[in-house]
């Protein structure tokens, strides 16, 4: 993978593989790895208590709590190794083991900042590919064309605007302008 500065590219067509971390400025690792050591703890003790009153609850309760722990681990390493990438003209969305989202960099209307994100974070053609939802993304990206993104439940949804947070804001912003 190749981290590229977007003044070296500006103008020019991404034909090479260009990524973004979104994870080191957002305090998500520190946080992931506090909620697992105090699951941990939590496990262990609610655990004991539960195995004097009920064996059967114990273990339903420690299945479900290392089946959440081991979910934080595994998105927190999908988070770490997904990083934003930009190819072929394409922007490619994976945010931890959420679904990747695909944008043709031609389908970017505008690219803004975040900061309507709390008003709008609710709307039906929203989609929120944020860390966290306490502080606002860096980004909001408005397409010409919506595309189509399944909810959890399998229900396909129309996006017209995405939210997003980028490390290095600059240049993104930088390479996605100079793309358009």
């Amino acid at each position: 993978m190749m981290m590229a500065n977007a003044a070296e590219l500006e103008g020019n067509q991404c034909k090479e593989e260009i990524s973004f971390t979104y994870h080191k400025q957002s305090g998500y690792i520190g946080f992931i790895w506090a909620m697992a050591a105090v699951m941990v703890v939590e496990t262990a003790g609610v655990s004991y208590l539960l195995y004097k009153w009920s064996p059967i609850l114990h273990w339903i309760h420690l299945i479900l709590s290392v089946s959440v722990i081991a979910f934080l681990i595994v998105d927190l390493k999908a988070v770490i190794n997904n990083p934003i990438m930009i190819k072929n003209n394409q922007l490619f969305l994976k945010i931890g083991v959420r679904p990747e989202v695909t944008i043709s960099i031609e389908n970017i209307k505008e690219i803004k900042s975040g900061s309507l994100y709390q008003d709008d974070r609710k709307n039906k053609e929203v989609l929120d590919l944020s860390l966290f939802s306490l502080d606002d993304p860096t980004f909001e990206i408005l397409l010409d064309q919506p595309i189509v993104d399944k909810t959890m439940f399998g229900k396909p949804k129309n996006i017209k605007r995405i939210f997003f947070s980028v490390d290095d804001k600059t240049s993104f912003s930088n390479l996605i302008r100079g793309q358009k």
